[in-house]
């Protein structure tokens, strides 16, 4: 695996194994990352602090590339104030854009997000936007200059991993054996209940 690099804006890693941070105590973080073969972790800025409080980035081990997030952001200039802040803090140039503006179901706001992405792109930024699963959206991020795109998986806080049916709608559920049309929104996924994708739609065949 030392020869599979995954490069992400002209920088090498050897694992995939990003680290989100945030379920775990500043010291926690330090053994986790220590241990767990960890070369990237996502930090909230909320965390890294000057005051009395103790400071995450103290407990980072050395090698390990931080990738700060851009939680609480609404817009599109409260993510820019944010990754601004996360440099000047010493974080460095990677940044994951997050922007909610939904709090109830805290889905990405792909537009916002693409407007971010432009502008911290230009500054040097190394942009990792997190966005909703959408083909047109992540051509516009990846013109805007994100170095790698993080789709949603499964709604946050449902521990569902990669839920490959989240992004379709009106999903078929009898088993008659006929091939049924659904309108197809997300990206493609294969495996049990195969679906093909013929050009706006996709084809599911029930069993």
């Amino acid at each position: 695996m030392t020869n599979d690099k995954l490069i992400i804006g002209g920088h090498e890693f050897t694992s995939r194994f990003i680290l989100g941070s945030g379920k775990f105590s500043v010291k926690d973080t330090k053994t986790v990352l220590e241990n767990g073969g960890v070369e990237m972790a996502t930090l909230s800025v909320r965390r890294a602090n000057t005051g009395d409080q103790e400071n995450i980035l103290d407990y980072i081990p050395e090698g390990i590339t931080l990738l700060p997030n851009t939680s609480g952001a609404r817009t599109a200039d409260e993510a820019v104030r944010i990754a601004r802040l996360a440099r000047e803090m010493g974080c460095g140039d990677f940044v994951k854009i997050e922007i909610i503006r939904d709090s109830k179901y805290l889905l990405p706001d792909n537009e916002e997000t693409i407007r971010a992405t432009e502008i911290l792109a230009k500054e040097g930024f190394i942009v990792m936007p997190y966005m909703m699963p959408d083909l047109a959206a992540a051509r516009k991020l990846e013109a805007a200059g994100a170095a790698s795109i993080m789709p949603l998986a499964a709604p946050i806080g449902s521990n569902k991993g990669l839920y490959k049916n989240n992004n379709r709608r009106n999903k078929s559920s009898c088993n008659c054996g006929r091939r049924h049309r659904q309108a197809f929104t997300g990206l493609r996924s294969y495996g049990t209940g195969m679906r093909r994708s013929y050009g706006q739609y996709s084809y599911r065949h029930c069993r």
